[in-house]
């Protein structure tokens, strides 16, 4: 049957049986939607995007570039996965003792490590500061040459002379998780007043200097309104090197959750475009995102749709976007070329990719990033750990995990993060895809339910 405003056909399931269901991506009233039908629990539809031209580009100009079984150069280690909080909106709420288990010791961790060819390691799982020996753990992955990132809720990092020994230890970047600058969001969101204590962190993170990602939990109604202000803190903070905001998932603690909560990553930029007074411009991010896009298929590397990037530039105690310094509009027409030869001849696509690059250094003002941008590159396709220390650029992700209601399974046969965790029998092996994890985990939890 011919499906109205049909863009793509997929895979889902049902957000409550959790069967596998037939989907789709379709245009409707302006906006676009994943939609799909369980025969028992009835319809659903997810609003993804209310900007269907962008959109439809995008995702067309994705699955003609990502092909599936691309390497990845970044691992996601999770050393354990007890924690130190009680968030009510934890991926996996109160059914986090469902996968406890034994925890890898530092020898099982090297010997896992020591001959894989993985360049960026994140220590993230449940809190990873939880482990007493994290020093340690960071200490091998340094050994054998890796760039470290640890994801973390911060509290340990409020004692300066702990964060020391971390950095001391070899740790390149912290991840922290950040979520606003008013009380009531923590209340909400991790059922604690932290806002202090995580002014506090942030002191000692830029006290020694640690390049930082904020990562921000955002929900509709709750904390949507503070993004400009996240981006304003990190513009005028040169140690914070990027924002992550995250959407929410609703998995574990938030399952239950209104729908009014729900956000997805491209109605945050429309949310910024409208408040940066355009500084980050919906256009241009949409050219930004096919570069980069385009960058990755060229180095062969696997990346998730459901994650779009921009880069901001600190410039005379304010910020631009980076399409006031890069001729984006002149790389355009050059992107659509790649995109239409990738498939065919690598070889000219490999040449179009060029010309978008040269096309968009044309702009004049490119010479006041020149350095940045050179150093940044040169370390990126090197595989090396100083572009995540630049002072120049903020980068910007928009972007969410998987959970029942937006699985996509196209879009994560791409799946950028890979679990490395012990199995049942307590053995250190990888874990498979984030979006395939978190759903395999979600039917482990309805099955229990069900049962009961």
């Amino acid at each position: 049957m011919q499906i109205k405003g049909l863009i793509r056909k997929t895979e889902s399931v049902c957000p409550k049986c959790l069967e596998p269901l037939a989907a789709a991506v379709i245009e409707r009233d302006g906006k676009i939607f994943l939609s799909k039908e369980c025969s028992q629990h009835g319809e659903y539809e997810l609003l993804l995007s209310n900007e269907p031209l962008y959109y439809k580009k995008l995702d067309q100009f994705y699955f003609e570039v990502m092909k599936n079984a691309k390497p990845l150069l970044e691992y996601e280690l999770w050393p354990t996965l007890r924690c130190n909080m009680n968030c009510s909106m934890c991926c996996f709420g109160e059914d986090r003792k469902k996968l406890e288990t034994k925890e890898p010791t530092c020898e099982e961790i090297e010997e896992f490590i020591k001959d894989k060819k993985h360049s960026f390691y994140i220590l993230s799982g449940g809190e990873p500061t939880c482990r007493k020996d994290i020093h340690k753990i960071i200490r091998v992955l340094k050994k054998h040459d890796k760039t470290v990132t640890i994801n973390t809720n911060g509290l340990k990092l409020a004692d300066l002379k702990y964060l020391q020994e971390l950095k001391n230890s070899g740790l390149d970047r912290v991840n922290l998780q950040f979520d606003g600058f008013h009380r009531e969001i923590y209340r909400v969101l991790r059922n604690s007043d932290l806002l202090k204590k995580k002014i506090e962190i942030l002191d000692n993170l830029k006290v020694i200097d640690m390049p930082t990602t904020i990562n921000a939990v955002v929900v509709k109604n709750v904390n949507d309104d503070d993004l400009i202000n996240i981006i304003d803190f990190g513009i005028k903070n040169d140690f914070v090197s990027g924002i992550n905001f995250f959407t929410i998932c609703y998995l574990g603690g938030a399952r239950n959750w209104a729908m009014d909560n729900y956000i997805m990553p491209d109605e945050l930029i429309d949310i910024l475009d409208k408040k940066s007074s355009q500084k980050i411009n919906r256009k241009d991010v949409f050219i930004f995102q096919k570069l980069h896009l385009a960058i990755k298929s060229f180095l062969k590397q696997r990346y998730c749709f459901y994650n779009q990037v921009y880069l901001l530039v600190r410039y005379k105690d304010s910020y631009k976007g980076i399409a006031s310094f890069l001729n984006l509009g002149k790389a355009d027409p050059w992107l659509d070329r790649y995109q239409k030869a990738y498939k065919k001849n690598k070889i000219e696509a490999v040449l179009y990719l060029a010309l978008a690059i040269m096309a968009m250094l044309t702009n004049i003002r490119v010479f006041l990033i020149a350095k940045e941008i050179f150093l940044s590159g040169i370390s990126y396709f090197l595989k090396t750990g100083r572009y995540l220390k630049n002072r120049q650029f903020l980068s910007l992700s928009f972007s969410t995990g998987c959970d029942p209601y937006k699985f996509d399974k196209m879009i994560v046969e791409n799946c950028q993060n890979e679990i490395i965790a012990v199995d049942a029998g307590g053995k250190l092996v990888h874990r498979g895809r984030e979006g395939l994890f978190c759903m395999d985990f979600e039917r482990l939890c309805v099955q229990e339910k069900h049962n009961l």
